[in-house]
């Protein structure tokens, strides 16, 4: 485990852990979750620094953008990072209570 990882690990160990046992599931989960945030701010560093596309000539010499790999990268670890903190919620009973056709009628 990197520094970086540790760290977040443990800040979001403290977090989670007060307000329930830590399981050894959810530990793991916690593990994830910080290998998922370091990647995402190396990521979004290196997309600071370097911008989310590059120039590429064709064949017939026409310059467009592509999208670089580190770009989409992001954008899944935000994903992943999304879905482990939604799991964690619910886990913690934290989560935004879910709205079903009867609450909507109901208003």
């Amino acid at each position: 485990m990197t520094e970086l990882q540790q760290t977040i690990f443990d800040q979001r160990t403290l977090q989670y852990g007060s307000h329930r046992d830590l399981t050894p599931g959810v530990q793991s989960l916690l593990y994830t979750l910080a290998c998922v945030e370091a990647e995402e701010q190396q990521l979004q560093e290196f997309c600071d620094n370097n911008g989310t596309c590059y120039q590429v000539t064709g064949k017939s010499g026409d310059v467009y953008s592509r999208m670089r790999p580190e770009w989409q990268q992001l954008k899944e670890a935000r994903m992943r990072k999304q879905a482990i903190i939604a799991r964690l919620e619910n886990w913690i009973g934290e989560a935004a209570p879910k709205d079903d056709e009867f609450t909507e009628f109901l208003k």
